[in-house]
């Protein structure tokens, strides 16, 4: 007996391209940024998002990184009474119940806390995969409509006759 025939070998591989854990691990990261706006709100300080960016120096053609403010929106909002958390997958709205897109919350930050912890506890549990995949796929067919949306076809003077004409 060969070393080799201790092996099992298939034609092709069967990779599980199994997208739920990242979009998963995405969205609770996003709850996170919203927990410490939160917090900061609640503290009464100002709360800036961060990320690191790369700019290439031309003279010397050296990389660098450096952080960088970019924009952000809290996910909650006062309402009547009531604060009302509307959970977002990047920028799209996540649709989790027949009921709506919004969370209503009481009428005290710590209640949209609350929520929030339990977005983080609903989606590492597996319970929000649906509506997340749903709403990373939404985004994602929007970006292949608009690349495969044909060209205009020129006339008149624009119109190629030929190889390099």
């Amino acid at each position: 007996m060969t070393a080799l025939s201790k092996l099992q070998f298939v034609k092709e591989v069967d990779a599980e391209n199994d997208r739920a854990p990242h979009v998963r691990k995405r969205f609770v990261e996003g709850v996170e940024v919203q927990l410490r706006a939160l917090q900061a709100e609640v503290e009464g300080k100002p709360f800036n998002l961060m990320r690191e960016r790369r700019e290439k120096d031309e003279a010397t053609g050296e990389t660098n990184k450096f952080e960088k403010s970019v924009r952000f929106a809290t996910w909650w909002e006062k309402g009547n009474n009531a604060y009302f958390v509307s959970p977002r997958y990047g920028s799209k709205k996540i649709q989790l119940s027949e009921g709506g897109a919004a969370i209503k919350t009481g009428p005290k930050l710590d209640d949209v806390k609350a929520v929030l912890e339990l977005l983080i506890v609903a989606a590492k549990a597996g319970e929000l995969d649906k509506p997340l995949l749903a709403t990373s796929e939404r985004k994602r067919k929007e970006e292949e409509v608009v690349a495969a949306k044909p060209e205009t076809p020129r006339i008149g003077a624009q119109a190629r006759t030929g190889r390099g004409h």
